[in-house]
C-alpha cells in the first residue's frame, strides 16, 4: 500500500525522485527493501535484504518516469508491500497519475 509521499526539493547529487518499496511477510515485518533512485539520465535500482550486509545495485535504466514505472510494477506487491515516495513535486505528481492507471 502507499504509505507516505513527500515533495522534496533535491540538492547538489541527490536524486530527483527517491522510491521504497518495503517487502514485507505475512506479519508485517519488513524482509527488504528495493530503493529506486531518479537522476537526470538514470534511474538505479538498489535492493537490501534485512540482514544488513549492504546494498546491491540490481537495475540501471535510462532516466524516464516509465523507467521507475516499470520498475515499481516488477517489485511491488499492493496486497504486502509498503511504498513510500520523495521527490520534486511535478514527478511525483506524474508517477502517481501513472500509478492509479
Amino acid at each position: 500500500m502507499l504509505k507516505y509521499v513527500e515533495y522534496t526539493r533535491h540538492s547538489m547529487a541527490e536524486p530527483l525522485l527517491s522510491v521504497n518499496i518495503y517487502k514485507k511477510v505475512e506479519d508485517g515485518k519488513v524482509i527488504s527493501v528495493f530503493k529506486v533512485l531518479l537522476y537526470k539520465n538514470m534511474s538505479i535500482t538498489i535492493y537490501e535484504s534485512d540482514k544488513l550486509e549492504g546494498g546491491e545495485v540490481i537495475e540501471m535504466l535510462p532516466g524516464k518516469l516509465d523507467s521507475i514505472v516499470k520498475i515499481i510494477n516488477k517489485y511491488y506487491d499492493e496486497k504486502t508491500d509498503d511504498l513510500t515516495i520523495f521527490g520534486e513535486q511535478k514527478l511525483v505528481d506524474e508517477l502517481l497519475e501513472k500509478l492509479s492507471r
